[in-house]
């Protein structure tokens, strides 16, 4: 086995993609990725390694031409631990279910940030940071995927315990397959609705192209989520990128904040279909045919995930209930739309949004997980 070490590199990042559609060719719940957007990420026009203080290696494995692993490894100037300190990356790891490739895979792009950046700390997986994709599975896999969801092989994490890594953080995601139940469950957050209404607060629909809403929609995430592990601040044209890569999910009616009485943003709650199927019709290509393909498939979806609600501080503080308001606008308008099923999506272990579901995480059907491991110096 040949182990290549590459910066950039069009035809080693296709041989990269090749290898993930041989892997995952007969998984139907493998979401294919858009081949273009994800080569755009190996690119040297990606935010990422134009910005100063990063470094990176993308390391490729091969067995008589073949390839049979990948990993890369990232050291972002700005991702640090809780207590400050720097920590290194791996990401966009796939790998043939060989132990003995994965570690030497695993072990040269530890050894590279070890010894070129002195890293003692490393997060896996993480691409670039936690806004590009980040996490394994670790339970669920006879489930149905769904958009914006990690997804992996089974032995991954296995292969990463094997090299001394250890799980730092869980999310769980709990899909609710019953109008009744989610009628019964968003029924006790109207109250904190009506009253918002009522005091004056705005519920309006997120428009990515008004560049003031973006850019406190930005403060109000980062705010919310201000103790989330490794996140990292990002360039207001970094966000917008970053949103933009969904702004073609998103609808309006499941996709809000809420304005307070002086007109500042105070909360937000992002939910959409969930167009894994739509996509999967697309077979990675962006073609005229691939992409009518998807919005044949779009117009029959019932299964929406709610991805993200968050208050900043200052609203957490007034305690007037907007995040339970925001919940029931939310899902009251997707069910309206006739959305039978909702999945809510990868909630960290200690989330406070577990509260909006009634503390069901014992119910939640996946499992996924960050892994750390920290190395002598």
């Amino acid at each position: 086995m040949a182990i290549t070490a590459y910066t950039f590199d069009e035809g080693k990042a296709a041989a990269y993609l090749d290898l993930c559609s041989r892997l995952y060719k007969q998984d139907t719940n493998w979401i294919v990725p858009l081949r273009s957007r994800a080569l755009s990420q190996f690119s040297r026009e990606f935010f990422f390694y134009r910005e100063g203080g990063n470094a990176h290696r993308h390391f490729l494995a091969t067995t008589a031409g073949r390839q049979v692993g990948h990993a890369s490894a990232f050291v972002p100037s700005k991702a640090k631990n809780a207590t400050g300190q720097s920590a290194g990356l791996i990401g966009f790891f796939e790998c043939v279910d060989d132990a003995a490739v994965a570690s030497d895979l695993l072990g040269q792009a530890i050894d590279w940030m070890r010894a070129e950046h002195s890293i003692r700390r490393v997060w896996a997986p993480m691409q670039f940071d936690v806004w590009h994709g980040y996490r394994f599975m670790t339970r669920g896999f006879q489930e149905r995927s769904f958009f914006g969801e990690p997804y992996n092989k089974p032995y991954y994490p296995g292969m990463f315990s094997q090299q001394g890594f250890e799980v730092c953080k869980r999310w769980y995601s709990l899909e609710i397959a019953s109008s009744r139940q989610l009628r019964k469950l968003i029924a006790p957050c109207k109250e904190a609705y009506d009253r918002a209404v009522a005091d004056g607060y705005r519920f309006l629909s997120i428009d990515v192209h008004d560049h003031a809403l973006m850019a406190s929609l930005q403060s109000a995430i980062e705010s919310s989520y201000q103790n989330f592990l490794g996140l990292a601040p990002l360039a207001p044209d970094q966000f917008k990128k970053v949103v933009e890569a969904y702004a073609e999910a998103l609808d309006p009616r499941f996709a809000i904040v809420a304005i307070d009485p002086a007109g500042v943003l105070s909360g937000f709650a992002i939910a959409y279909p969930d167009y894994a199927h739509a996509l999967n019709a697309m077979h990675g290509s962006e073609s005229l045919i691939a992409r009518l393909s998807f919005y044949l498939r779009a117009r029959r979806i019932r299964r929406a995930v709610f991805f993200m609600i968050g208050i900043t501080p200052t609203e957490a503080r007034r305690r007037r209930g907007i995040g339970h308001a925001l919940h029931y606008r939310c899902l009251d308008q997707l069910l309206a739309a006739g959305f039978e099923t909702i999945v809510f999506a990868l909630l960290a272990e200690d989330s406070p949004g577990w509260r909006l579901v009634e503390n069901r995480k014992e119910e939640a059907q996946k499992e996924y997980a960050l892994y750390e491991a920290v190395f002598e110096p």
